[in-house]
């Protein structure tokens, strides 16, 4: 979508929360979530989080020049879109945790937040403060790469087949992809036995049937998938390929060129919640094209 496009009324959204820390990262948040609320009809807070590790005057000082800044960036784009000024929202303390605790709070449909910038040995240990908002938050999280004038075309939904990727794929045609017009879904699979059969000398036409089979399994699993939870009507590309999931995800969005990423930021596991330094870590980290993380809500194993 882009602001010179026919505006179109999406479903599914109906109160958007947007973060920024007034950098350019987050200019192109802000932009995309206006964009979106227009599409949607949509309410929208913005929120701006000042440091208090400081003396309060200067906390206020900041709050207050925020405040300003905000409001002289959001009322031209808001009358440009012809929707209601967004309500503007100052919190004081560490970022990651005032976001999630406004977001559980206020319960948006979707949160809008920019790629913050990565600070070296500092996110080796904690992680930005996307990573952290949404490893916390109960809320579908929208990380922002692409300016608010790039408009959604494919959307590429990475499946593990698991019940919480369901979820995922589910909420984003709930929400109409956010106006993607095609719509991949991705399945990475690992044959177990293919490294017994190589280590036993097995001949490799009988090793490449067998991944086949695995393959081919994997794909009957993802209709079927789509055909129990009425997602049939989606008629995506279906991609089933052999590998580690970051690998397979990461070549297929520099080969398919999505606008956007949509995965489960826990997915099947042998553990209760999979922690955000795997593979919705690693995506998150590399893609330069927008994502949608859904994350899985507190009590589902």
């Amino acid at each position: 979508m882009s602001a010179n496009e026919e505006r179109q009324v999406l479903p599914g959204i109906r109160s958007i929360l947007i973060a920024t820390d007034l950098s350019g990262r987050s200019d192109k948040a802000l932009a995309r979530g206006l964009l979106l609320a227009a599409a949607y009809g949509a309410s929208v807070k913005v929120v701006h989080v000042v440091d208090d590790d400081q003396p309060k005057s200067l906390v206020e000082d900041e709050a207050a020049r925020a405040a300003d800044l905000i409001q002289a960036m959001v009322k031209p784009m808001a009358d440009r879109l012809k929707i209601a000024a967004p309500e503007i929202d100052i919190w004081r303390g560490l970022a990651s945790v005032a976001i999630a605790k406004l977001a559980t709070e206020t319960k948006p449909d979707l949160l809008v937040m920019g790629a913050h910038r990565r600070q070296l040995l500092r996110d080796v240990f904690v992680g930005t403060t996307v990573e952290r908002v949404i490893r916390t938050c109960e809320r579908p999280v929208l990380m922002v790469n692409l300016d608010a004038d790039v408009s959604y075309r494919k959307a590429l939904a990475a499946v593990d087949l698991s019940q919480h990727s369901i979820d995922a794929l589910t909420f984003a045609s709930r929400v109409g992809f956010l106006g993607c017009e095609k719509l991949a879904i991705i399945h990475a699979f690992v044959p177990l036995a293919d490294g017994l059969m190589r280590y036993a000398d097995v001949e490799k036409s009988k090793i490449d049937e067998y991944v086949e089979s695995i393959a081919d399994d994997a794909h009957k699993a993802l209709v079927h998938m789509l055909s129990e939870e009425g997602l049939t009507a989606l008629d995506p590309e279906m991609i089933v390929e052999e590998g580690e999931a970051v690998g397979v995800i990461k070549a297929a969005v520099e080969r398919l060129n999505p606008s956007l990423v949509i995965l489960g930021t826990r997915g099947q596991t042998g553990f209760k919640r999979m922690l955000i330094g795997s593979v919705a870590n690693a995506v998150l980290r590399d893609v330069e094209c927008d994502l949608l993380a859904f994350p899985k809500r507190t009590g589902e194993d």
